[in-house]
This record gives C-alpha cells, sequence and structure tokens, in this order.
C-alpha cells in the first residue's frame, strides 16, 4: 500500500522551474534515500512534501501523520515538524486528511514538535502530551471509580485503557529511555536542554521524533552530529522501524545499510533505483556506459543520413536522398550523459618528512580543571593513515589543537624532522579573515591572480564564484575553499578533522581518490565510515583512559570488536593486554559494562512493574462493580508506581 504518492509535480523557485514532472510512490514501511548535488533540489522537495511550500502543478497524497526532520534544526532554530496526531479526534485537534491536486491550498494543520524546555527526558516524554493526558484522565477515572463506580465511569476507563495501551501509553518511559540512549543522552536526562548545545538538539529533536513514531518520517541529513555508535543505533532503529522512511543522506554507508531503493534528482527530474546506494551506483554507471554507446551509435546513423542527404539531395540519387530524410524523420536523437565539471584535487608533491613523523607520549588534556582524557600514545610513521574515532565530546579535536600547538596540554609531543603540518578545521575558524574567495587564496599564497582562479576552478569555482563574499558561503563551498588551502599549504602530514562534512558524494569520492594518492602521512577524525574504509589502515580509539590502536579499516576493527565482545560474553574473562593503553581501554570497556548491566537490571526491573501496573488496572475493569476489590486493586497500584518512582530514580542515577 502506497503510503506517499506523487504524480507529474512541478515546483518553481524564483520563477524559473526546479523541478519538473516529479513522479514516485514509497510504500508502507518501505525506506528509500534521496540523492543529488547540492544544489539539486533535495530539501525543496522534502518542504514541498511536508506542503511548507507551494508547488505548481501535479498531485500529492500524503499520509496521516508525518514527521520532518530538518537539515538546520539546531543552527537556525528550526523546530521539528510533526503532522497528524496519534489519537487526535477531530482534524483541527491533530488529524491531517489526505490531500490531492492543486498546490494552492493552504495546508490543513500544522504542528511544531514540543520546545527544548526543562530536562531533556521530560522534554522528550512532551512530545507525547497526548499520552501524559490520556495517563492524568486515567488516574482521574480511576479515584472517581474508588469513590463510584457508576457505568459510565466504568465505560469511559475501559474505552480510554484500550486506547492508552494501543497509543504505547505503558511503554512511553522505556521507549523514551532506548531513544535517548541511542542517541547518546544515557548521561544527560537530568541535563536542562537550555544547556544543550547545537548538535545536541539535534540530536534531541530526532529522538522525540522517533518517539512519534509516525507512518512517514522525512529526515533531511539525520546523520549530522552523530558519532558512529549512535549511527550504528539508528541504522537499526530505523531498519526495525514499521512505518516508511524517505532520507536525505551524503552518508554512503547509512544509505548503504537502511536504503532499499533510491531516487535520484538530476537535471530537474527525478529517477529511481531499486537497491542501497552501492548497487545504486553499479546501476547508474552501467546506465552510463549504455547511454553513452547508444548515443554514439544514433547520432552516428544520423551524421551519415545527413551527410547522404546533403551530396544527393539534387543528383539522380535524389529518390533515395529523399526515402532517408523520411528514415531521419523517423529517428530519435539520444542524449549522452552530460560530463559533469568535476573537481580537480591533486596535492601535488610534498618535501619527504622523516621516518618518525609524530610521536605523543602520556598526553592528557584538561578544560577548566577537568582531564577530558590521559595516558594517549600514538607514534605515526611516514605513510601511516591513521583514523581518530571516539564519542562525541571525548577530545578527537582537541588531540588535533594539542598536536598544532592551539591548546595546552600535559605530556609529550614531538614532530618528526622534515615534517609540515596541513590542517582541516570542521568548524573552518581559519575561513574569513578576507572579504572573498579570491582575496582568502590571495593573502594564502605567492601565486598571482591567473594561477590562482585557474586553481580555485578545480575546486569548483568558477567565473564570478571566485568573487563570492565569505559570509554568503554554503557550508560545501566553505569546505572546498578549505580544501584548497589544505592542497596548497602542501603538507606531508595531514592532520583532518571531519574532511567530508558538508560535501557532496561527488566531491567525496574526488577527495578520497586524491588522498589515495597521497604519499604523506594522515590523522584524520571522521564519521564518514565509507571514508575510513577506503582511505585508513590504522583505527585509534580515544577514550577517557588512554588510545588504543588496532590495524586495518573500519570494517575490521568492527569485526575486531565484535569478536571481543562475543568471546568475553562467553568466558566471562578476558586476558590483560599488554600495552598501558590498550589496559585502559579494558577497563574503561568493564566499567562501562558493569554500568550497562545494572542499567539493564533495572530496566528489567521498571518493565516488569509496568506490566504489573497494566494487569493491575485491566483487573480494575473487571471488579468494576465490587467497592472493596476496586479499592485494593487501586491501593496496589499507587503501592506499584511509587516502586516505579523509585527504580526511575536509581535508574536516572546509574545513567548519569
Amino acid at each position: 500500500m502506497s503510503i506517499l504518492f506523487c504524480r507529474n509535480v512541478e515546483i518553481e523557485v524564483a520563477g524559473s522551474t526546479l523541478l519538473e514532472n516529479i513522479s514516485f510512490r514509497l510504500e508502507k514501511g518501505e525506506k528509500a534515500g534521496l540523492v543529488g548535488a547540492n544544489g539539486a533540489g533535495k530539501t525543496t522537495l522534502l518542504r514541498v512534501l511536508m506542503g511548507e511550500i507551494p508547488y505548481e502543478k501535479g498531485e500529492i497524497d500524503r499520509p496521516l501523520t508525518i514527521g520532518y526532520l530538518p537539515q538546520a534544526t539546531a543552527t537556525e532554530g528550526l523546530m521539528p515538524r510533526f503532522q497528524g496526531g496519534k489519537g487526535a479526534a477531530t482534524a483541527t485537534e491533530g488529524l491531517m486528511p489526505r490531500r490531492s491536486g492543486g498546490s494552492s491550498a493552504a495546508m490543513p494543520w500544522m504542528a511544531k514538535s514540543s520546545e527544548f524546555q526543562g530536562t531533556v527526558f521530560h522534554s522528550m516524554l512532551s512530545e507525547r502530551q497526548d499520552i501524559m493526558d490520556m495517563r492524568e484522565n486515567l488516574r482521574y477515572l480511576e479515584i472517581r471509580m474508588s469513590q463510584e463506580a457508576d457505568e459510565k465511569t466504568l465505560e469511559q476507563y475501559s474505552k480510554l485503557t484500550e486506547k492508552y495501551e494501543h497509543d504505547g501509553g505503558y511503554a512511553l518511559e522505556a521507549q523514551a529511555r532506548k531513544i535517548l540512549a541511542g542517541l547518546g543522552f544515557s548521561n544527560d536526562h537530568a541535563k536542562d536542554c537550555q544547556n544543550l548545545s547545537g548538535g545536541q538538539k539535534t540530536r534531541l529533536a530526532l529522538g522525540k521524533l522517533l518517539l512519534r513514531e509516525p507512518e512517514l518520517l522525512i529526515l533531511d541529513e539525520p546523520t549530522n552530529h552523530l558519532d558512529i555508535e549512535a549511527l550504528e543505533w539508528l541504522e537499526n532503529y530505523l531498519n526495525d522501524y514499521s512505518g516508511a522512511v524517505l532520507v536525505v543522506s551524503h552518508d554512503r554507508y547509512f544509505l548503504d545499510r537502511v536504503s532499499s531503493r533510491i531516487f535520484l534528482i538530476q537535471d530537474g527530474n527525478l529517477k529511481e533505483y531499486t537497491g542501497n546506494y552501492t548497487e545504486f551506483e553499479l546501476q547508474r554507471a552501467v546506465e552510463e556506459v549504455t547511454l553513452t554507446r547508444e548515443a554514439e551509435r544514433v547520432n552516428k546513423k544520423i551524421a551519415d543520413l545527413e551527410e547522404y542527404i546533403r551530396r544527393h539531395g539534387a543528383g539522380i540519387k535524389a529518390k533515395q536522398a529523399r526515402g532517408r530524410e523520411t528514415q531521419l524523420k523517423k529517428i530519435t536523437p539520444v542524449t549522452a550523459p552530460k560530463v559533469t565539471k568535476s573537481l580537480n584535487l591533486h596535492f601535488g608533491p610534498q618535501n619527504r618528512a622523516g621516518d618518525k613523523v609524530l610521536n605523543i607520549d602520556n598526553l592528557s588534556i584538561a578544560y577548566h580543571q577537568k582531564e577530558i582524557f590521559k595516558n594517549v600514545e600514538l607514534e605515526l610513521r611516514r605513510g601511516d593513515r591513521v583514523a581518530l574515532l571516539g564519542k562525541n565530546g571525548i577530545g578527537k579535536t582537541s588531540l588535533l589543537k594539542a598536536v598544532l600547538g592551539k591548546i595546552p596540554f600535559h605530556g609529550s609531543i614531538r614532530i618528526g624532522a622534515n615534517v609540515s603540518i596541513g590542517y582541516f578545521s570542521q568548524e573552518h575558524e581559519d575561513i574569513g579573515l578576507r572579504d572573498t574567495v579570491i582575496d582568502e587564496i590571495r593573502y594564502s599564497t605567492k601565486y598571482e591572480d591567473p594561477q590562482i582562479r585557474n586553481i580555485l576552478a578545480g575546486f569548483g569555482f568558477r567565473g564570478d564564484d571566485v568573487f563570492k563574499p565569505l559570509q554568503v558561503l554554503s557550508g560545501g563551498e566553505k569546505s572546498r575553499l578549505a580544501l584548497c588551502k589544505l592542497f596548497l599549504a602542501k603538507g606531508n602530514l595531514l592532520l583532518l578533522d571531519e574532511p567530508t562534512n558538508h560535501l557532496d558524494m561527488d566531491t567525496r569520492e574526488v577527495l578520497e581518490e586524491a588522498l589515495l594518492e597521497y604519499d604523506g602521512t594522515i590523522l584524520t577524525v571522521s564519521h564518514d565510515r565509507y571514508f575510513l574504509n577506503r582511505i585508513v589502515n590504522k583505527i585509534a580509539i580515544l577514550t577517557p583512559l588512554g588510545l588504543r590502536i588496532i590495524e586495518g579499516d573500519y570494517t575490521t576493527y568492527r569485526e575486531i570488536i565484535e569478536n571481543e565482545n562475543s568471546m568475553e560474553d562467553q568466558t566471562g574473562n578476558q586476558d590483560a593486554p599488554t600495552t598501558s593503553a590498550s589496559r585502559s581501554f579494558q577497563e574503561e570497556s568493564k566499567n562501562n559494562r558493569r554500568k550497562e548491566k545494572k542499567i539493564k537490571q533495572l530496566e528489567e526491573k521498571i518493565e516488569k512493574t509496568e506490566e504489573l501496573l497494566r494487569i493491575t488496572e485491566r483487573n480494575l475493569e473487571l471488579v468494576s462493580g465490587d467497592y472493596e476489590q476496586t479499592l485494593k486493586l487501586h491501593t496496589e497500584y499507587e503501592k506499584l508506581q511509587e516502586e516505579l518512582d523509585i527504580l526511575m530514580q536509581e535508574w536516572l542515577v546509574f545513567s548519569d
């Protein structure tokens, strides 16, 4: 059954047609990725589907409930949107009726998710205010039944109990805890929302939408601000999600794991491909080769016919020439795939560094007298390609800045002989000191303007783009400009902090090819697992107690960790590692596992108590005519509720 249907939709922006003849359908429970170059119109299409902006022609049929996570949730103050309402009684109270046809009519209802107020846990629960209201009504009816169990009250209680259970009321807190833990909020339940960072607010906004469980989830770059653990959790969650999902993402690994269909927006049109992102790329490559060959064949035939007609149109073969004209009219020209101007990223030659490029010994960093990590030891040799992984906030960027000498630290950092460092910052703090794109490069090099313009063209800044003010650059443009400065620095040790952020897929691939050709040393922080699998040969896992090195790419690292966890589950013990970094890693892992075990035990008790509450409520319904039994069960219910509150408090303590 189709949950979302579009037919021949045309969208205009500023008087010009951006997308035309957009037709596709999304089935119930289906997960699809929406891809295309930056500026192709992906976000515009999502906003049209949500009814935020109008469309000129066509037909859109939407589900009753839609959840929408904008790309700029935190940075621009946008809230996640939710259309429809579970259990709402009328259209004005929450249900959004289906709508087909013209785009001029206003959306019948649009609601914002509840604001980020109170604690993180309270903010999550407030997203399901409908359930909280039902809970209050049930308690009110229970009090009335304990006083006077009339038939009308019992009937109201019975209907409301059934609806409360159907809408997930009994499992609300457990589901909220599960989502918060998955998105990295295990220790932040009691944290005030006003103290959250922009990235944390984006993650909380995503969590609130997941708690809503709409029929259709529309997500615009949901993997931004997630560490790898949260990414993997979200992938598993979406795979098990009963509703449909339409997601825009530049994370190729994420799309491989989540999507079963890909929608490509290109040249104002939309085309569908079956399979995940890797399968889509293979299909598109075959399609482009086939189409190019067909275009060459047809165009050669057209050229041959036109030449014959030109030569013999007025001679003794004029009759045959007229026959060729008839053939020519029947041929439909085939357009070859457009060859887009790709970026031209090449590091070029660097000065050769010594064999030992970087040595870090017993490094520790503290902020405001709070130590974020210690006992870090790392040795980089020429040609190493190391990924620095760890949870958000663990200090990965701080470690890179310590190597650069930008922040204070304790311990030893030694740079090798003849080593020059190139640094890519995810915040682009080294961009913006000048007025325009070309000025930024003028003051970074000794090249003349003609050379500078040629260099910038290789990074996608062509024509008047070189005179763009820096303050109007998009995230992708800033990243390309930062890459340009990085390449001009000609460093033989690259420190890369999220280098693929804001880059579209084509640009990411060009960057990867350039790094594969690079013969220097790389230390990179990245959540792009596809990028890591192609580029790195070592994984360094940063924890508060040290650094653990694993040889291999990201996939190898995951296999090793999963095997270690499996072995420890079977044996209940593990031989002590030989290095202090490994001991630190294992110590933290053991502490985390003990904590997780206690939390799991508490969650099991909470679920059992919630189940007993549910049984007690059902028994209350069955004995509605017996006043004494009703009062007894009501007392048991209150006692169970007190036990649940105590368990919840204990759970919050361990989570913190």
